[in-house]
């Protein structure tokens, strides 16, 4: 397996992290104003690629479940990374939850933020991704599913909200 990794940026109150790996602030949407913050991140991730003519992203309760783990995980942990403080990878997680099983070749990536205030809302938070090459290359990526989980918080000890979107495509 293969392991890119992009170091923690930081940007205008912001943080960010993006990781991909593979086997052989624009206003909120109208349309995505009113939903959960998941949600509402899926909504403006397929807006992004949507504009691009790529196709929308089908949520994958796996993928979910992991990214929703994770952002929790990251807040009531206190760490900001792609692997765990036991080392636990995106490609362990997704195991675990069920997504990877099995010789299936398969794509993923994952996009981790966190931000206070008016940076920490999913319409801000998909736009410094969108800002962010290695991020936007991972969320206009060659994937078909995604999960997403927030965490009320950051992972210092903040108020703010806490991001996971995990990415994936499975065969060919």
């Amino acid at each position: 397996m293969s392991l890119r990794t992009c170091a923690l940026r930081a940007s205008a109150g912001i943080a960010l992290a993006a990781l991909a790996c593979s086997s052989p602030a624009a206003a909120q949407s109208v349309g995505c104003r009113d939903l959960a913050d998941d949600e509402a991140v899926v909504c403006e991730i397929n807006r992004v690629r949507a504009d691009r003519d790529l196709v929308a992203l089908a949520v994958d309760r796996r993928l979910r479940r992991a990214a929703r783990s994770y952002a929790r995980d990251l807040v009531g942990r206190r760490f900001f990374s792609h692997v765990t403080p036991e080392g636990a990878r995106l490609a362990d997680r997704l195991r675990a939850s069920g997504y990877l099983s099995g010789r299936v070749t398969w794509h993923v990536g994952e996009c981790l933020a966190w931000g206070r205030g008016e940076v920490s809302t999913p319409a801000a938070t998909v736009a410094a991704w969108m800002r962010s090459p290695p991020h936007r290359r991972i969320v206009l990526g060659p994937f078909l599913e995604i999960g997403v989980g927030t965490a009320r918080g950051d992972p210092f000890g903040g108020r703010g909200e806490t991001y996971a979107a995990d990415f994936g495509r499975l065969g060919g």
